[in-house]
């Protein structure tokens, strides 16, 4: 068998962290890796750049895929995945970082996926947070909106993670989430390493996105929707799904733009329509939600409030 890794990467204007990504794959311990990197449709001058850095390394274990249209970061990764030449796949961002170990650490005889379980957040200071999960309930968890692992952090065997239809093109944001729910929902062939760390995350600060709040409410919207249509979850599970409505509410606070409520109410309906929550708690999260639209109650009771119904 031909063992190797194929790493996906989208990208959107920040060649830099193409270069990054590059400067760590060339000092791979193992160097059986194949890299997709596909463009979203970056601005002109930044494709040009692309193209030509690309030539520059000439390196066939790089491929470079261009789209013609702007589409989303779920749609890059599928039409990496369907160049990976390998049956290991990995789906890396343009701003995170790798050990040299990463390639090795993921040589692996395995069926469905693999998670390696301890990974490090980077601060724009340089500072690194270890992350990591104790817990075992791994389903629960991302039913409850506890993201414990992050979309790099998973090893994908190619042939399941088609079998399973790849990640969800109409999901905005939460397409890591969905799609780790859904490989656990069908998924019985699958491993948890207790790994040394050698994948190294960088957030972006979401008070720089606008529209995060509408964005990520649509996408809470849809995935509890998608949730409840195709699979089957027991009482004590449904009842772990209110905490999405938590999260559209912390994005909220977060950006502190109240005109914004109006995208949390919707989800808020929505989750009392499917009867997520009961009527006592969607009373009382539209209440919170008028108190906090006119500056009638402080950012850390607002949440602390939300925390207790929904979390």
């Amino acid at each position: 068998m031909n063992y190797g890794l194929s790493i996906i990467t989208p990208h959107y204007n920040y060649i830099k962290g193409l270069e990054k990504i590059y400067s760590c794959l060339k000092v791979q311990t193992l160097k059986n890796w194949q890299w997709v990197i596909v463009d979203d449709f970056s601005d002109e001058a930044i494709v040009t750049a692309t193209k030509k850095w690309y030539q520059q390394i000439n390196d066939e274990r790089v491929l470079l895929v261009c789209n013609s249209e702007k589409t989303n970061a779920s749609v890059c990764r599928n039409q990496g995945a369907t160049k990976a030449r390998f049956e290991s796949l990995i789906f890396l961002d343009a701003d995170d970082t790798i050990s040299k170990d990463f390639v090795k650490n993921r040589h692996l005889v395995f069926n469905d996926f693999v998670v390696f379980k301890n990974w490090a957040v980077l601060g724009a200071d340089g500072s690194q947070v270890n992350k990591g999960t104790k817990r075992q309930d791994y389903l629960n968890c991302f039913l409850n909106a506890k993201f414990i692992w992050q979309t790099s952090t998973i090893l994908w065997k190619k042939s399941f993670f088609n079998q399973i239809g790849q990640f969800d093109p109409n999901l905005e944001r939460l397409q890591d989430v969905e799609l780790s729910i859904r490989g656990l929902l069908l998924g019985n062939q699958f491993q948890v390493i207790d790994n040394k760390i050698d994948f190294y995350y960088t957030p972006n600060p979401i008070r720089s996105k606008t529209d995060i709040v509408e964005r990520s409410c649509r996408s809470v919207n849809y995935l509890i929707s998608k949730i409840e249509q195709r699979y089957s979850l027991n009482a004590s599970q449904i009842k772990l799904l209110k905490a999405y409505y938590f999260a559209c509410v912390k994005n909220l606070q977060r950006t502190k733009n109240r005109s914004d409520v109006v995208f949390v109410k919707q989800s808020l309906i929505l989750f009392r329509e499917k009867r997520f929550i009961n009527f006592y708690q969607s009373a009382q999260g539209i209440i919170l939600l008028f108190l906090y639209r006119y500056q009638l109650i402080s950012d850390s009771l607002f949440l602390k409030w939300n925390r207790y119904l929904f979390k």
